[in-house]
């Protein structure tokens, strides 16, 4: 008895376009983040270890994210160190 041999299935010969990345598309309109530098002591207390506080929203409609300065470095209050808003706070800062 002979196996029956189906047809492949896979392409072959054929160019990569299903895998090529998309092109970046370009905002009409962009939005900038607002940031807003903070009296630390003001805020937190005047005994606060605190040394930089910004308030940074990625829109201006998001909710803000609180970035803080202190001995344990620039993180976001909600997002950890890794947070976009913590550049743009450094960023600010200098």
């Amino acid at each position: 008895m002979t196996a029956s041999r189906r047809p492949s299935t896979r392409r072959t010969g054929a160019s990569d376009e299903s895998t090529a990345p998309a092109p970046a598309q370009l905002d009409l309109f962009p939005v900038r983040p607002v940031v807003d530098v903070l009296d630390a002591r003001a805020v937190v207390g005047p005994r606060t270890g605190v040394e930089h506080l910004v308030r940074v929203r990625l829109r201006p409609n998001d909710a803000p994210h609180l970035v803080f300065h202190d001995r344990h470095g620039w993180y976001c209050d909600a997002h950890g160190p890794s947070c976009q808003a913590v550049t743009l706070a450094r960023d600010e800062v200098r």
